[in-house]
């Protein structure tokens, strides 16, 4: 089972109400959906069945009742444990609560501790449910095997003393839950039921079929060779893909990523579904639709550890494809100012400066022109007329573009400069930064480049600079 949080729904016309029991119980781990009125409260169940629902019946309303049927009818398979808040209502009010669906009742105004013991009490009937389901031997939804008789009949096979040959897949559905998020929960299982009759049918001899949960479907075959199983596994691929499903009047598809593996003798259970998974991520992570073995996630693991331990990842990698492009450049006869005006623009904190034929003739960087500037005039005095070509750095670091990244990397370990400009023929072509390099291995998140000043509204709050080129 995944360790996820246990889902509370709320409702209550009683926003306060609502507000005050939700900051309560998420301070506790749970997650909790809240409605105002019974339409709500359906709509927020049909989109993700709660564990948990929470009416507060103050309102003595038939609605509370009525929606406590429609939740349990969403989805049979899934135990929903109900509590109504009461105030001190007579005994068939409670009567017909029960007889709606109602697990328990809770005293108005609420006792927050008392909340948390019935949660913990209704939390046990979830589990217990969930093993009463597991124990009926046939999953609910698909009506296939459940999980607890694959594993049943994979260790009888693992622990077969002579037993050679055989195969474990799982068969994970391709994108099922746009069946859910766009025709609801009984559609989708619907469809569900409906592959895995395909499946089943597609079965023979002892080859077991059994449900995984979700949109999973694990085929278990106790014999055979594991170029046997990658051979059904394509058949059943391929059968699955052309089969056309009906929803709703509507014709729909349905592919799936597939992991195989083989078994061995004195393997464990956990070992042989870990290798099964692995398999089965690998083949959604090479474009799904797909048959991928545990062998084959063991040969990418060696090659990809070999590839980063050598250095060759970045083997091909050159100088032109990490250089920031030199989007602008300076020329030696344009002034300090109009330098300087240019950097501030742009945000960018060096520009190359070229000659008369285009070639590099040094680097101007933006603290460089301030200073000099600062020097030239006084506050307040006219625009200087003094020209890049009396203060350009010329001893400058650059390399060719074709020079490899390794060589870049060296070259910043062991200096200290903080650039160098990327050249061919002599002309520059962009700049690589000592920082900017580094950064290439730090994670980007979606706030990588957000500005933290204040908006003007203007053409300049569109320019994302590189922030570690421009600081």
């Amino acid at each position: 089972m995944s360790a996820r949080p246990f889902t509370i729904l709320v409702v209550s016309s009683d926003r306060s109400t609502l507000r005050r029991l939700s900051r309560f119980v998420e301070v506790f781990g749970y997650d909790v959906r809240q409605a105002a009125d019974p339409a709500q409260a359906m709509a927020a169940a049909e989109a993700a069945h709660p564990d948990f629902l929470l009416v507060d019946g103050a309102s003595g309303e038939q609605a509370d009742l009525a929606l406590c049927r429609q939740i349990r009818k969403l989805s049979p398979t899934t135990y929903t444990y109900a509590l109504l808040l009461t105030a001190g209502e007579e005994v068939a009010r409670l009567t017909e609560a029960l007889e709606a669906g109602f697990d328990d009742f809770l005293a108005q105004p609420v006792v927050f501790g008392e909340l948390l013991a019935r949660l913990r009490s209704g939390a046990r009937v979830i589990e217990f449910e969930r093993r009463l389901t597991e124990q009926a031997g046939l999953d609910p939804v698909t009506g296939l095997p459940a999980k607890s008789q694959l594993v049943t009949q994979l260790h009888a096979r693992l622990e077969a003393p002579k037993a050679e040959g055989g195969w474990l897949a799982i068969l994970d559905l391709d994108y099922f839950s746009r069946v859910h998020a766009r025709h609801g929960r009984q559609a989708s299982e619907s469809i569900l039921r409906s592959v895995a009759d395909l499946v089943r049918a597609q079965c023979e001899g002892d080859q077991l079929a059994a449900a995984l949960g979700d949109d999973r479907i694990a085929v278990f075959c106790p014999t055979g060779t594991a170029e046997a199983g990658i051979a059904w596994c394509d058949q059943i691929l391929a059968t699955l893909a052309g089969h056309e499903f009906a929803l709703a009047g509507e014709p729909l598809k349905i592919t799936a990523s597939c992991g195989l593996a083989d078994l061995h003798q004195g393997e464990t259970i956990e070992t042989v579904l870990t290798r099964a998974e692995r398999a089965t991520q690998l083949a959604k992570g090479s474009g799904r639709g797909c048959v991928v073995t545990s062998q084959e996630v063991d040969r990418e693991t060696n090659t990809w550890a070999a590839m980063a331990a050598g250095g060759e990842l970045f083997a091909t990698t050159l100088a032109r494809d990490v250089m920031s492009p030199c989007a602008l450049l300076l020329h030696l006869d344009e002034s300090i100012d109009q330098a300087f005006s240019l950097m501030e623009l742009t945000h960018l904190s060096a520009i190359p400066v070229v000659d008369n034929d285009g070639r590099l003739a040094g680097v101007v960087t933006l603290p460089q022109l301030e200073a000099v500037r600062a020097k030239a005039k006084p506050r307040g005095a006219g625009n200087s007329v003094k020209l890049l070509r009396h203060v350009v750095t010329q001893d400058v670091t650059k390399f060719d573009e074709l020079t490899p990244l390794s060589e870049l990397m060296e070259f910043f370990t062991g200096e200290a400069a903080t650039l160098a400009v990327i050249v061919r023929d002599r002309r520059p072509k962009g700049i690589v930064h000592c920082q900017g390099l580094a950064a290439l291995n730090e994670r980007l998140a979606s706030d990588s480049f957000a500005s933290t000043g204040p908006r003007t509204c203007t053409s300049e709050d569109l320019l994302v600079p590189d922030l570690a080129m421009a600081e």
